[in-house]
């Protein structure tokens, strides 16, 4: 989940992965809802909420805070089933991450809360690469496509900024000139 990815077809930025989840899109998943017999518990679970919080609620916040808005942006249905199901699964995984923060503090963490998170996680992840991204790249024109990568980039800098308020060393052509405060028209 921490590197963006894009291709190119024909001059335009192609939405390929968001991102992903370890060294391939089901590893770390995989590792959570499996956990190895020879690491401790106590370390897997450190191992992944070092994860989640480094890698797995930054991609989360990107799609909520980038990806949406530009599909809004563009006139794009936000409400639709997938796309309310992929925000429903963030939800629910990070109750899940809660929960297993309550369990490190408490001392008691159950692998059944681990694997719940690794088929979560997995879910969630198909989701992503079978619904949602090929419906954004399909919904979404060159131009907008372009400048959601553009906007990932920004983010990826820092997850902090909102990556649609302008900075002085940041660039954010083409989007929005003097004037043209919504990039729609003259204001």
């Amino acid at each position: 989940m921490g590197s963006m990815r894009y291709g190119s077809s024909a001059g335009t930025g192609s939405l390929l992965h968001i991102g992903k989840l370890g060294n391939s899109p089901d590893d770390r998943a995989f590792r959570v809802r499996f956990p190895s017999r020879s690491v401790p518990i106590r370390a897997s679970t450190k191992e992944f909420l070092d994860f989640w919080q480094k890698e797995t609620s930054i991609h989360f916040r990107k799609e909520e805070e980038v990806l949406l808005p530009v599909v809004a942006r563009y006139g794009g249905d936000v409400s639709q089933d997938s796309l309310v199901e992929m925000l429903a699964q963030h939800a629910y995984i990070r109750a899940l991450i809660m929960r297993l923060s309550d369990e490190v503090m408490g001392g008691n963490v159950r692998t059944e809360t681990l694997h719940e998170i690794g088929e979560q996680l997995e879910a969630h992840i198909r989701l992503e690469e079978r619904v949602v991204f090929p419906l954004v790249e399909e919904s979404l024109s060159g131009a907008a496509l372009t400048e959601l990568a553009a906007r990932l980039e920004v983010k990826e800098v820092d997850p902090r900024v909102e990556p649609w308020v302008p900075a002085e060393e940041l660039s954010y052509a083409p989007w929005p000139g003097p004037g043209d405060s919504e990039g729609g028209g003259c204001d």
